[in-house]
């Protein structure tokens, strides 16, 4: 009989980024279960982008204790060349990006200010983008890379007061597209998913019902 580890998918030997350490802890935990070395990325501000917190650091305690490699990076995703220079510093490469960061300034439309409007999309956009064109040049010369884009149920439909998030969500689909086109001939792939999760950014959004449940599957 096979193993589920021998039949488990591995990133030895590879470099994985992980912007915003909510969600994105998920993904880095499983990432350094499976060999990867892991940059963890998180200003670790509340869901308005605002304080700070330990959260970079505790995602890469939880790695190291757990016998893998990781960094943690304090960078905005508007500086995404400084997160991408702290992986190659850490670890000399980059092969797989996670552009998860987040933050929300939810408001009815007629009352989204300018500010709600570009700090939304400066973190979920153009930090994506900025991120993504940091790592481009690196993963070309490698011939491999794996990108991912996060999207939200309120850029694929709508939701009442988040019309500068939603915006947001849907233009990073428009972005991974044309990033994947570009990208094939270098082997560089990139996707977007679409999750919902109990985490610091939608604590007080969802219904406490769902959180709760999404929360049991942690």
């Amino acid at each position: 009989m096979v193993s589920a580890n021998e039949n488990q998918l591995r990133y030895d030997g590879r470099v994985v980024v992980v912007t915003g350490a909510g969600l994105g802890r998920e993904y880095a935990l499983l990432f350094g279960s499976r060999g990867a070395k892991v940059v963890v990325n998180d200003l670790g501000g509340n869901f308005h982008g605002q304080g700070k917190s330990n959260a970079a650091d505790n995602v890469v305690q939880e790695i190291r204790a757990a016998g893998g490699t990781a960094v943690p990076d304090y960078n905005s995703v508007v500086d995404g060349d400084k997160i991408i220079q702290t992986a190659m510093e850490a670890f000399g490469r980059v092969d797989v990006l996670i552009n998860n960061a987040g933050i929300l300034r939810d408001k009815s439309l007629a009352r989204i200010s300018d500010e709600d409007w570009n700090l939304i999309h400066d973190v979920h956009l153009k930090g994506s983008f900025l991120t993504t064109r940091a790592a481009w040049a690196i993963m070309k010369k490698q011939n491999y890379g794996r990108i991912i884009m996060t999207s939200s149920n309120s850029g694929v439909y709508g939701n009442f007061g988040q019309a500068n998030y939603s915006a947001a969500k849907l233009g990073l689909v428009g972005l991974a597209n044309t990033v994947a086109i570009e990208g094939a001939k270098n082997n560089i792939q990139c996707n977007v998913i679409v999750p919902t999760a109990a985490s610091r950014m939608t604590e007080g959004i969802l219904p406490e019902v769902l959180f709760n449940e999404l929360s049991e599957f942690h």
